[in-house]
Parts: structure tokens; sequence; C-alpha cells
């Protein structure tokens, strides 16, 4: 990894730590509100590891899917409020703290799930993220995923450069450069099957994509 890249990644992990506080303000917003109604139709289940929990919004409702369910972010505010939120609905997960570009799975489960994660991957670490990912699914397993569709750039604000990096403000007027990739449905399901991974990526109503890929040869990864 450059160190211009290492700079942008520990930049980004930055940001959503002195986000924590301020974001679940944008389940609120938009079709942001009944977003987490997704995992009723996607297939979920067993023991489960989720990347990138946040706040815990989409744990919680996981929680109550899985067999059992280990969580994991890089930013300690975010598991914070994580472990709270899934305590005060009387459930249960194990957390764990990993920077996910360094990360790599010590077990194995049946849905490996992250929502609004991918997009904040960049080009550069798109194969070996999913090649850790690769290590993590049992056989039969499977990786479901929501994010944000390709419309959302016309919502950002593009930081000078070629970078595929946004700019975002907090509340306190703070100035952060983050990664963010706008997949479209087609493209991202492509991109996944080059990887060894048979992917049906789809459109969800409120601009988002939401996605559930299977290794296509499972011996190779075995």
């Amino acid at each position: 990894m450059s160190d211009g890249l290492e700079s942008l990644l520990d930049g980004q992990l930055a940001y959503y730590r002195a986000r924590a506080p301020e974001y679940d303000e944008v389940y609120g917003e938009r079709g942001f509100r009944s977003l987490t109604d997704l995992l009723d139709e996607l297939p979920v289940g067993g023991d489960v590891l989720e990347l990138a929990c946040g706040t815990g919004q989409w744990t919680v409702r996981l929680a109550g899917r899985a067999q059992s369910l280990t969580a994991v972010d890089g930013a300690p505010e975010m598991l914070d409020i994580a472990r709270r939120r899934v305590e005060a609905a009387g459930l249960t997960a194990t957390f764990e703290q990993h920077e996910l570009f360094s990360w790599r799975p010590q077990a194995r489960y049946d849905t490996v799930f992250f929502a609004f994660w991918l997009s904040h991957v960049p080009p550069q670490r798109f194969a070996a993220f999913w090649a850790a990912v690769a290590g993590a699914v049992r056989p039969g397993g499977r990786v479901v995923f929501v994010d944000t569709d390709a419309a959302e750039r016309l919502t950002e604000r593009a930081a000078p450069g070629d970078r595929a990096t946004v700019l975002r403000r907090l509340k306190d007027g703070s100035e952060h450069e983050v990664v963010k990739l706008f997949h479209d449905a087609a493209g991202l399901a492509a991109d996944l099957g080059k990887l060894g991974w048979t992917a049906q990526v789809d459109p969800a109503d409120g601009g988002f994509i939401r996605g559930v890929a299977t290794l296509t040869d499972r011996s190779a990864r075995d």
C-alpha cells in the first residue's frame, strides 16, 4: 500500500471515529428510516459475521436472525454504541475491534454481512478485501451486502483530483476526505465474477443496492 493510500485510509477511520456520535442521524433521513427492513428479504442466518457494524443499526436486526453474531468495526466509538444498542434490545453479540484492511478471519461463518462498507473500499484494496472475506465463508455460505447505488454520486462532493474520494463535513466544521466508489449493480456483479464469486446484485428502493454472493469455486479458496 502506498504511503498516500495508507494516509487516506487512516484519515477515513479517524473520520468515522469522530462521526460516531452523529452517525445515527442519517437513519432518520431519506429512505434510511426503514432501510434495515431489507434484511427481511435477504438470506441471513446461521452463524453471522458483520463487518463495519458501525453504531449497530443493522447489528440489532442481525442479532434477532442469527444463531450467533460477531460484529467487527475499526472504530471503538462505533462499537460502544452498537454494543449498547444490542444490549438494550435484550440480544447478544460478540464485538471485536479490527482495522478492516488488515483484518483476517479467525473463523468461518454461514453469512458474512456488511452495509455501506463496500463503497469505502478503494480500488487498490478491492480484490484483497474479497480474498479475506472468502476465508470467512463456510462451504455453502454466502456474503450479503447493502450499499448506495451509483446515483448517490449526485449527492456527494468529489475531492480534488482523481482519487475516488469525496469530502465530508462534521458538525464541528471539520472536513474529511473518504473513499467513495459509486457501484452500479451490473458492474459490481461483473467485478465480483472476475474474482471467483457468483453474485446477484439488484437495485433496492430508495437509491440502494443489495447483493448476495457465493464462491463460484469453493475448492480454489480452501
